[in-house]
Order: C-alpha cells, then sequence, then structure tokens
C-alpha cells in the first residue's frame, strides 16, 4: 500500500490540476474570476520570464499556436503557473493544402476564387478535407494534451478585418459556389438548379430564388463541421475545453451577414462549443471601443456559451495610433457582463507598450486570483 502512495497522489494532481484549469477556463471558482487570456504564436525569449511577467498581469489562459504549445517547457511552465492552454487551430484557412491541390479553393459568387490578401479559403464541403482536419487535430491532442482547443476560421469566406460599416451587403462576395456546393445543396435541400446555370449564373439564381435556404444550408454545413471536430476532439479528451472564434459581426449587420456571408449561426453552434470568442477588433474597423460590449451583447443573446471577447492591442490595417485611452475604454467595455473576461490579440502586441501592460496590471489588481 505505501509503495502505491505517491503514484495515486500524483494521479489526484493530475486530476485536480486538469479540474483547476476547467474551472479557470469557465471563470466557475468561487472568485468568479474572468478569463485572461493572450494570444501568441510564437516566442524566442526566455519561457521563465514571459509566465512569470503573465503571472504579474494576472493572465490565466494561452491560446497558442500548435508549434509554441508543443514546446515541453511552455507546457510545464503553464502548468506551474495556472495557465490554461488552448491551440488555435485554422480549419477552412490553409494555404498550405490550397497550394497542393488549388481545386479545394471555394469559390464567390463573382467567379473567383476565395482569396484576398492572406486571406484564402478552401471550400468547407469537401469531406475528405474535414475528416483530415480532424485526425489533424485528433492527433495534436493526443501530442501536445492542451487544456482546450480554439476553433479559428470555421466559417465561409470572408476578409472581415477589411470591411468598414459603410460597406453595403451587396458589396460582400458570398461562397461557396464550386461544384461540390452546388451539388451538395442541391441533395440536401431538394432546390434542383435550371439545366445550364453554373458558377456566376448559378449563384444569381440561387441568391434571387432561395437566399433564406442557402443561408440556412450554409450554417447546417459550418454547424456540421464544428460536431464532427468536438466530437472527435473529445474521443481523445473529453474534457477538453472549446472555444470557437465568432466574426465580429452582429446579428443585424451587413443583412445578416454572420449568417448569410460567414455561414456562423450562434444559436446553432453555441450548444456544440464551451466558449464563443467574437473577435472584437473595434479599432481595425473604424468602430468605437463602446461596440465591443454592444458584440458581446448580441452574441450573449443568441447563444447558452459563455462570451469572451478578443480585443485588439495594437495598431492593423489602418494607419490610425491605437492609443493607450482608447484601448483601456475598450478593455472596460470588453469586460462588462455578460462577457466572462478577455483575450488580448496579441502578447508580441501588448509585451512592446508598457503602457497598456501598466493599463492591464492596474485593471486587474484584486480581481485576478493569482495562486
Amino acid at each position: 500500500m505505501k509503495t502505491r502512495k505517491p503514484t495515486l497522489i500524483f494521479i489526484l494532481g493530475i486530476a485536480a490540476s486538469a479540474w483547476a484549469a476547467s474551472v479557470r477556463a469557465f471563470g466557475l471558482g468561487k472568485s468568479h474570476d474572468p478569463m485572461i487570456g493572450v494570444k501568441i504564436y510564437a516566442y524566442d525569449g526566455a519561457l521563465p520570464a514571459l509566465f512569470g511577467e503573465w503571472r504579474s498581469l494576472g493572465i490565466n489562459a494561452a491560446f497558442a499556436s500548435p508549434e509554441l504549445a508543443a514546446r515541453e517547457e511552455f507546457r510545464s511552465l503553464a502548468r506551474r503557473h495556472g495557465v490554461s492552454v488552448f491551440l488555435i487551430l485554422p480549419i477552412f484557412f490553409n494555404p498550405r493544402e490550397t497550394k497542393a491541390d488549388p481545386g479545394l479553393f471555394a469559390l464567390t459568387d463573382r467567379g473567383e476564387r476565395a482569396k484576398d490578401d492572406w486571406v484564402e479559403f478552401v471550400c468547407p464541403s469537401r469531406p475528405d478535407y474535414l475528416s483530415r482536419r480532424v485526425d489533424w487535430i485528433k492527433a495534436l491532442i493526443r501530442d501536445i494534451d492542451p487544456d482546450g482547443i480554439s476553433l479559428d476560421f470555421i466559417r465561409y469566406f470572408v476578409f472581415w478585418e477589411m470591411i468598414y460599416p459603410e460597406r453595403t451587403p451587396e458589396s460582400i462576395a458570398n461562397s461557396c459556389f464550386d461544384r461540390s456546393c452546388l451539388e451538395k445543396f442541391q441533395k440536401d435541400t431538394g432546390i434542383i438548379l435550371p439545366a445550364g446555370l453554373v458558377g456566376t449564373s448559378a449563384a444569381r439564381w440561387i441568391l434571387a430564388a432561395h437566399k433564406p435556404e442557402w443561408t440556412a444550408w450554409k450554417c447546417g454545413l459550418i454547424a456540421g463541421a464544428v460536431k464532427s471536430i468536438v466530437a472527435g476532439a473529445k474521443a481523445v479528451k473529453p474534457g477538453l475545453v472549446i472555444n470557437l472564434h465568432s466574426v465580429p459581426w452582429r446579428s443585424k449587420d451587413f443583412g445578416g451577414a454572420i449568417k448569410v456571408v460567414a455561414g456562423q449561426d450562434l444559436s446553432s453552434l453555441g450548444p456544440l462549443v464551451d466558449l464563443v470568442s467574437p473577435m472584437c477588433y473595434w479599432h481595425m474597423l473604424k468602430r468605437k471601443p463602446a461596440w465591443v460590449r454592444e458584440v458581446v451583447e448580441d452574441v450573449s443573446s443568441q447563444t447558452r456559451a459563455m462570451v469572451v471577447p478578443s480585443i485588439q492591442v495594437g495598431n492593423a490595417y489602418i494607419n490610425d495610433k491605437l492609443s493607450l485611452e482608447e484601448f483601456k475604454e475598450a478593455f472596460d467595455e470588453a469586460l462588462r457582463p455578460p462577457s466572462r473576461g478577455v483575450i488580448f490579440w496579441n502578447w508580441d502586441a501588448l509585451a512592446k507598450e508598457p503602457g497598456k501592460t501598466a493599463a492591464v496590471a492596474a485593471r486587474l489588481k484584486g480581481r485576478i486570483n493569482k495562486n
């Protein structure tokens, strides 16, 4: 019996650590601490110093690239400092696959490949591609054993980062109208295209005659992809926490484009995941900081999942400086109920601006349990 006690203590310690990580991720501890997360994709410095700084700021969740999270030292320090590790997993954004097989590209209603600047998308109706993605995710979970996964680019093609408030719904490309999607749409809905319609002509007919059915079908396809990913992931690790990145559009923005264009129906997606994280990058989208909470409220009204917005820290896409005061205002808006925390995009930007790190520390002082 005595020889088994250390093993039992070790096992109980692992279980307690996993439980604590889950509690931290959901903000369900007795202190109801919010999730305070950072997105980080690579790091060349000393990891102990990084985690020490995170501890001083009150950061309790790291949304990391698989490459960074695969480092044993990173995971060990995360466990030691009580930082939950989420893998950021791009789903339909996959330049490597589209380069290897251009036939995987989604096609827009303009007859163009789903590509804009750095953003390029795989057609979401390809079962073989999704199966490969699920296998990739399962392998990562086995190898890295993260606390959670964060599903990114789990939607249809749109370069939303460059869509400003004055845009009209008609100016935003719709997709996907390749042969795979058109065939599956007809099979799933029973709506048959008139003879001879393909590509742009098929897109015009569908959007004019059957836009509601097309939108519902798209949303169902994305929800189905999420179901498949979650089922595969939880088959490997049942207690895994699932986060979903959502496009930061309110339900009525751009004519309901979050469903019509992106295919994200949050009322359907919310029950499938634990957290929804709208990417509320107000500055690049030419919005005001108060808009962050408006998005959170809208998302929360549609889903039972907990909502943790991601906010921008540094400049991106536009030249206007993202000031310290504006950052502090957006940070405050992000933490207001019904939000359950905030995720900073990204650590590199935050680390470069001492004024903003000081603002984070001051705002969270006394609220975050750092033990």
